[in-house]
């Protein structure tokens, strides 16, 4: 059997190239993962692919891949269903949310008018059915009729008994007959009736073979075929029905023109012809989806976590298996994750009240490009089901060196791309829950200056495990901080290591707190800690700030700690005081700026799950409903506030942020998946360092923001003409500066070369870059 394994690397080299090159400030990147391929369509010379609802397509002449997203155009991001229109040679897309793109050889048209419906059922698509000029959506409470030459919604089909809502599972055309198909029945009406949006031209069809649900109905060279409860039936001329297939117990059934492809539960799979002689699929372990391509005299197949197969049967040798696998995130889920220098390592997994049950995977991007530790690969070396990786930590000195904690079966180390060992009761100071073996849930995990891994334990008389550098196992045990179900994060303070600050995440119990070691880790005879589940209001004398959910600590360049909670941030200042009476939080205060002379708090009916810092100190925060925003280094102030209406954000539900500390570029793990922004703050060094721009140089039709790196913090920034005249003057955040090309009168500048002139605060670092533009 010929099998090729295709991969991005090997087919896009350009979009590699594009991955690996610095990204333009204030654009975006999407992360998508292609690794469950659910949909195939194709045009003449295009195959297109959906994959957790990311779209892509490969050339049918060279293999290779193009990739879609609101970067190129689209207006919405998780696709649920996608068909090529043959006809007027366009794709149709069509979203979960029910927004609708069409993508033909001008662009890509939006028809907006499902998505801005207000209707209480559901508006995933089924199935989609050309015939003519029209596409009929089949929907959950009826059929959807687009107009595919004039780009709009047609007429809507209520089908059921009184024009009720029926679920429409498939519709086809067949014989002059339009069908719909639901779990429980099937319609029929006249194509070409122009009273189909009058149930009464519906009849529901009697005398149906077989019993159970309906599963399938397809037109195959002139035969009407019904799938129903694993059975295949195909109508006779006198419309009666007889079984066909009958020793296969069938799962899957779909036709693409003279070819007809069905599946048994053991994962056989068939290629039926006109004359249903059927041919097994030797070398298909999955497929979901499935086009016939007549021109090249083969299929291509929607293959899961193969990707996109193109397959060709050969009378006389086996078939010629070709696999389209493009490199991404093993899902599109990302819980945490991690830079060390410019490797990013993420974990898809959860954990609130329960399991999220997600897949305990290591996922990898380094020098543009991702790869993945499956928890299948893990899961035959522990015997235990991975699963749920909820937070991950990267060695200090070795950054190939990765630990994640899984919040149901303990500790997982990874060396390169290996998994190498399974930490949990048996081996180290790990305690189980329910004396099971299976269940150590920990939570957050963080190194320390020394290298020292720090553990958190839930449900644990001693809640604190580490794993010193060389390699022994040492606990601590607090006794206002014991037996706590939900243990939220840990983080160790740059101002003081000694001092730890962690969450109790959630209702009863829920608070935060911190601890002092000392530096002596394995003695807690000098140990301070505290817990706080209230706080004094300074605001409301008398009153209390008790925040229920807790979600994320960080600590800003000043020492101040900020803490997501679902009343927005809450802010610890003069942390040196922390253990002594009295102690209090504080919030963020906005003026109204009204008259009123009155504020609101800062996000305070948001829930704040994630928090970066940036290097101008600036505050990421990223909230459960709203997207994310940049606040100035106090919160006073809105620099940006990204949303999935008005940036390629996947989700508005932010569940992590981490900021590239080479580049700058800042990554949202998002429910929906991973996307990335180009920040213009960068963690500054304590002298100038390789100070350059980019682009340089300034190409004639480049129209975006010119970027000045290795910068000091504050750094005072003139860029003048080779004559001393003033351009432009700015300061930088942390290690970036900006600028767009334009003079002091917002004027674009001429052709020439432009003095960069740089000095820290008090002036006793310089230095002198230049940038060149054409114009």
């Amino acid at each position: 059997m010929k099998i090729r394994i295709l991969t991005l690397a090997l087919i896009s080299s350009g979009f590699t190239s594009l991955l690996n090159a610095q990204v333009a400030m204030g654009k975006w990147r999407t992360h998508f993962a292609y690794n469950s391929v659910n949909q195939v369509t194709q045009s003449d010379k295009k195959v297109f692919a959906v994959s957790e609802g990311a779209l892509f397509s490969i050339d049918k002449e060279d293999q290779g891949m193009e990739f879609y997203s609101k970067l190129s155009g689209l207006n919405s991001n998780i696709i649920s269903r996608i068909e090529y229109d043959n006809k007027n040679n366009q794709l149709l897309i069509i979203y979960t949310n029910g927004n609708i793109d069409v993508l033909g050889s001008g662009g890509v048209i939006n028809i907006p008018d499902f998505y801005n419906k207000q209707m209480s059922s559901s508006k995933l698509i089924n199935q989609i059915t050309y015939y003519d000029d029209y596409a009929y959506l089949s929907c959950s409470f009826g059929i959807v009729v687009l107009n595919m030459k004039k780009l709009e919604i047609a007429e809507t089909y209520y089908i059921g008994v009184n024009g009720s809502d029926v679920a429409v599972l498939n519709t086809i055309v067949h014989d002059g007959y339009i069908y719909a198909l639901s779990s429980n029945a099937v319609y029929k009406a006249n194509i070409s009736d122009p009273n189909l949006v009058n149930y009464e031209f519906w009849t529901k069809i009697t005398n149906l073979p077989g019993s159970g649900d309906f599963k399938s109905i397809v037109s195959f060279s002139n035969k009407l075929i019904l799938l129903r409860d694993n059975k295949i039936y195909l109508q006779n001329s006198d419309q009666t029905w007889s079984p066909v297939f009958e020793n296969i117990n069938t799962t899957y059934l779909s036709a693409s023109l003279d070819k007809m492809y069905i599946g048994d539960n053991t994962s056989k799979f068939y290629q039926v012809d006109s004359n249903l002689n059927k041919t097994e699929l030797s070398g298909i372990t999955t497929l979901q989806d499935a086009e016939y391509d007549a021109v090249n005299g083969l299929s291509w197949f929607a293959g899961g976590s193969d990707g996109v197969l193109s397959y060709k049967v050969n009378s006389n040798s086996d078939p010629e298996i070709s696999k389209y696998v493009p490199k991404g995130p093993a899902i599109n889920m990302v819980w945490d994750m991690q830079f060390k220098g410019q490797k990013l390592v993420c974990v898809p997994g959860g954990r609130w009240a329960a399991f999220y049950n997600n897949p305990g995977d290591l996922m990898i991007f380094e020098n543009g490009e991702w790869s993945n530790i499956l928890n299948t690969e893990i899961e035959k070396s522990t015997g235990i089901i991975c699963r749920d990786f909820i937070f991950v930590a990267i060695d200090p000195f070795d950054k190939d060196h990765v630990f994640a904690a899984s919040y149901s079966s303990g500790l997982y180390e990874f060396q390169g791309s290996q998994f190498v060992k399974y930490h949990n009761s048996s081996n180290s100071t790990l305690e189980n829950l329910f004396n099971d073996m299976q269940y150590h849930m920990t939570s957050g995990i963080t190194f320390d200056n020394d290298g020292n891994l720090w553990v958190l334990n839930s449900y644990a008389l001693k809640s604190f495990k580490v794993l010193l550098r060389d390699g022994t196992w040492t606990e601590l045990e607090y006794s206002k901080f014991v037996n706590i179900p939900t243990i939220q994060d840990l983080m160790i303070s740059k101002k003081n290591p000694n001092r730890k600050w962690t969450l109790s995440a959630r209702t009863s119990g829920a608070g935060v707190f911190v601890f002092d070691d000392n530096g002596t880790i394995t003695n807690q005879s000098d140990d301070q800690s505290v817990f706080f589940s209230q706080f004094d209001d300074v605001d409301n004398l008398g009153g209390k700030i008790t925040p229920i959910y807790y979600y994320d600590v960080e600590e800003d360049k000043n020492g101040v700690v900020w803490v997501g909670t679902e009343q927005g941030p809450i802010l610890f200042y003069n942390t040196e005081n922390v253990f002594k009476d009295g102690y209090t939080c504080s919030r963020v205060k906005i003026s109204r700026e009204d008259g009123t002379g009155q504020a609101d708090y800062l996000l305070q009916s948001d829930k704040v799950k994630a928090i970066a810092i940036d290097g101008a100190n600036r505050k990421w925060l990223g909230t459960e409903t709203s997207g994310v925003y940049l606040m100035s280094e106090n919160g006073q102030e809105t620099i940006q506030h990204f949303t999935t209406t008005n940036s390629p954000l996947l989700s508005n539900d932010v569940l992590s942020i981490e900021i590239n500390p080479i580049t700058g570029e800042v990554y949202f793990g998002t429910s929906k998946g991973l996307v990335s922004y180009q920040g213009d703050a960068l963690v500054a060094g304590d002298n100038f360092e390789d100070v350059h721009a980019y682009p340089n140089p300034v190409r004639e039709n480049f129209t975006g923001i010119i970027t000045i790196t290795g910068l000091v913090d504050n750094t005072q920034v003139k860029i003048t003409d080779l004559n001393g005249n003033l351009i432009c003057q700015t300061v930088s955040n942390g290690a970036l500066a900006t600028w767009d090309g334009k003079d002091v009168h917002g004027r674009k500048v001429s052709t020439g070369v432009y003095l960069v002139i740089c000095a820290n605060e008090d002036g006793t670092q310089s230095t002198i870059t230049k940038i060149m533009v054409i114009n």
